[in-house]
This record gives C-alpha cells, structure tokens and sequence, in this order.
C-alpha cells in the first residue's frame, strides 16, 4: 500500500481528445476507490491508501508522483517499449500492429473500460465482435480470460496469432523468423498452379511476386507449422502493398502507382523483426504471460446454444460494426485467399453473411423488402418506421446499393437485436456490456438521412431487457483518402447492464 501523503497524476506528454481526460477521471475513481481527489491547475491531486499495483493499472496517466517518489504506470512503459517517443499516443505497442485491419479498436479505449467497468484477473469477457482481437490482446496483458466471436474468418485467424504471440515469446518467435528467412533463399514455389486460388490470385499479382509470395507461405508451413499462424499473419498484412490493387482504397480498384521496390521477402523479413522487437520489449514490462483467450468464428446469436460455452461472462467489451460497415471482405480478399480461409467463388457469399454488410445475394432483398413491410422481426416502433421513412426516400435515380439500403439496414436492426439477446443470456446478473459505435449516414433521391447508430442500439438493447447506464460521445480522428466523406465521424461509448 502506498502512504496516504498527497499524489499528484501526471498525465502523458502527448495531445488528449475531451472524452480521454472523461476516462481518465473515471478510471482513476473506479481503480483508487478510497482516494480523495481534488483538482488543481489542470492536475489531479488524490489522498488517501492505494495499492502500488492499482496505481500502475492507469492508462491515461504516465506516472503518480509524490515526494516519496514517482511511481511509473504500465501503459506509460508500454507505449515507450513501442518506440514511437513520448511526444505521441502509440496504438500499435506489444501485438496491436502485427496487422494492420481496418476498423481497429483504440486499444488504450479497451484497457481504460477493463478498469473503469471493475474487471479483473480470473474473471471472463466476451467480444461479440472481436474483429482483430484488441480487447482480447488487452484482457492477456491483464491476466483476463477472454472469449471472441467473427463470422470473418481472417479477423479470427489475426486474432489467435496476436495471442499466440503472446504465448510463446520474442526468443521463440525470433528463432522461426531466423529459419523461414534462410530456409526461403534455398527454396523456390513456382507460380504454375492452375486451380481456382492460383488463377485467382495470378489475376493480382505479377508472376514474380507471386513466386515469392507463394515460396514464403510454403516455407513457413514447412519449417515452422507452430508458429506459422504468427508469421503467416506478418506476411498477409504486407499482400496489397505488393499486389495490382490501389492500397489506399477499401474496394477492389487495379493501382495506377509503382509497385514497391525492395523484394518481399525483405519487407517479411523487417516486418518481422519490428514484431519481435515489440514483443520482447512489451515481455520486458509484463512478464511472461499466461494466456487464456480466444477467438472463434461464430455468429454470436449462435452462442447460447453452442457448447463452447460453459461459464457465465463477467461483461462483455465491443466495437459492433455499425449499419453498411466497411467493405472488410473486399478489402481483404487477398489475404483471404492466400491464407486458405475461403475460395475464390465462397467470397461475395461470404461478405454477405457479416452484420452490417451492404451485400444482398439472390431474392434476399425482396424477402428482406416483405419482411420490412410486415415487421417480421418485431422491431420496435422507431427503428422500423426509420426503415420505412428510407423506403419511403428512395427516387428513381437511386443506384441498385442505394435501393437496397432500407432493407439493409433493416436486416442490420433485427441481427442487433438478436445479438443483444443472446449475450444478455449468457453474461452474469448486473454484469455491465460496453459497446463504442459511430453514426453514418446515406443519400437517397438526393437527400441526406443521418443514422444514429448508436440511439437505435440503445433502444433495441432496452427492448430486449437491458438498462442503460449512459451514453458518452467519444471524439474520433481524422481519416483522409478515398473514403473520407463516407468515414464515421462521430462515436458513442455505450453503457449497459444486464438487470
């Protein structure tokens, strides 16, 4: 325990956004619950007995000081392990950056609700919609048991290998990296295959690369099939640079800028490094960890009925993807393929499984359009007249994407709906459910319609019995490239308990 003399908490060095200085406070107060604050000049000021351990907990802060001495949080020595200086907020330290997928979770976002929502070693968390793994990555540092669920098999696949990382360590991992590099100079793929993932990924790659890819992906199998995942994973993130597709764009577009001079073997070989590094250096600052976490690719109304599940979750932490998400299939096809995940011809079907999609194959969209028109799913009053207020919007000119909107959204309404149950049916009594979504919007006929996602989210989640505790706007950052004007702008922290 640490004297009751007065401490004062430093924040880190870099820029704040408002809502981090909302958390900061709040997990200070949830984490040092005898503690007095008081606020001073801008700094937070506390008295009273607190355990050291409690104190290295923080993450918005880098340090307690007080004139005994200064004792440094695990965030702050996190993000300095990752190199970026402390002039910057690094999102990419310990396994955050072995892939860089689209939509990530703000990983500093995760660990400050683990504290702010009262988790801890030995309890259980879900993630309905784990995507990459963020808050699974976050539950390891902490000694959390964590279970994650994605119907896209690549954000799965991602997720296991960053926890696998974890597992065995920089020493281990270095030594497979040591082996594939040399163990590839002295083997040669050729690009000669002709079924349907060899023609397909042909179509997006020059033969050459595709050689090398394809040589890679065959060594490590061979030379290290336990850590395969692992590598594999550092090697998918590098495909669109490296192939015919524009990198920057999320839908498939051919690239009109020169591919990338050093060899990919190279790029593999660096990436990989820079990954060891960062787990050695993030192993430094936690320890050896014990790793009880993973990810499965499961539809989580699926769930309850399942038989993976045998304990009752503690709370559950997600970023659901918000009503006509990202394109994440298109964007990431051709690491799809590559890795073995799905076929070629499994992947528009695919696309169309995800919550959130704007994909509709065969006659779904009538039966979705029939199902709208009767509220077959039973939505409640404001979500279903806001689908038949786009229904009503649409015009002549609008495209086939823009007419199938309202029974997208529709479609994304009543899968919410049913998710909302199904964890509300295996999360313990009073155990809390945090969710962050943002709010988009469409144009049909010319007009503008704003989608509050987060408001319809919270009124089917009390629809199906849980009671919220608040809501809290979150300030996001800037995007730029092609996508910018379709990109989520604002985002709300959702607080729920299940009554």
């Amino acid at each position: 325990m640490t004297p009751g003399a007065e401490m004062e908490l430093h924040w880190h060095d870099y820029r704040y956004f408002p809502y981090e200085k909302e958390l900061a406070a709040r997990e200070a107060s949830a984490l040092l619950r005898d503690a007095k604050f008081t606020h001073v000049n801008g700094k937070i000021v506390f008295s009273g007995e607190c355990e050291e351990e409690l104190l290295r907990r923080l993450v918005y802060f880098s340090s307690a000081v007080s004139n005994k001495g200064q004792i440094r949080t695990v965030q702050r020595e996190l993000e300095e392990a990752a190199g970026n200086g402390h002039k910057r907020q690094s999102t990419r330290y310990s396994v955050h950056g072995l892939h860089e997928y689209k939509g990530k979770f703000n990983p500093q976002v995760v660990r400050a609700l683990l504290n702010i929502l009262g988790l801890k070693s030995g309890d259980c968390l879900l993630d309905p919609f784990c995507g990459s793994g963020t808050t699974l990555v976050e539950c390891a540092h902490l000694g959390i048991s964590s279970l994650g669920l994605d119907l896209n098999p690549l954000a799965v696949y991602i997720t296991n290998a960053k926890l696998l990382a974890l597992s065995i360590g920089a020493e281990r991992l270095g030594t497979a990296v040591d082996r594939v590099v040399r163990a590839a100079q002295r083997k040669r793929q050729l690009c000669n295959g002709s079924d349907e993932r060899q023609r397909y990924l042909r179509s997006w790659f020059s033969n050459d690369i595709l050689d090398s890819i394809e040589n890679l992906r065959a060594t490590i199998i061979d030379e290290c099939p336990d850590e395969a995942s692992i590598l594999l994973t550092i090697a998918s993130n590098l495909l669109r640079d490296y192939s015919l597709q524009d990198p920057n764009d999320l839908r498939i577009r051919r690239r009109s800028s020169p591919l990338p001079g050093e060899p990919f073997n190279c790029a593999f070989e660096k990436a990989a490094l820079n990954t060891i590094e960062r787990l050695r250096q993030t192993l430094r600052v936690l320890g050896m960890l014990t790793v009880s976490g993973k990810a499965r690719p499961l539809d989580i109304c699926t769930l309850p009925n399942s038989k993976i599940v045998d304990q009752q979750f503690d709370g559950a932490i997600t970023s659901p993807p918000y009503a006509t998400a990202l394109p994440y299939i298109d964007t990431q096809r051709l690491s799809l393929v590559w890795l073995n995940l799905v076929r070629p011809d499994e992947i528009l079907a695919l696309d169309a499984m995800l919550i959130g999609s704007r994909e509709i194959r065969g006659g779904r969209r009538q039966v979705l359009r029939d199902a709208l028109d009767m509220n077959a799913a039973k939505l409640p009053p404001k979500e279903i007249q806001f689908c038949l207020k786009l229904q009503n919007g649409l015009g002549p000119k609008d495209g086939f994407r823009r007419q199938a909107t309202p029974v997208l959204l529709y479609r994304y309404f009543d899968f919410m709906a049913q998710a909302f149950k199904a964890i509300r049916g295996i999360i313990k009594k009073h155990a809390p459910f945090a969710l962050i979504v943002g709010s988009n919007h469409t144009v049909l006929n010319g007009k503008r319609f704003d989608i509050e996602t987060p408001s319809h989210l919270v009124n089917l989640a009390l629809a199906q019995g849980w009671s919220l505790e608040e809501c809290l706007p979150l300030q996001t950052y800037h995007r730029y490239g092609y996508h910018v004007s379709n990109a989520v702008r604002t985002e709300t922290l959702i607080l729920l308990r299940n009554t």
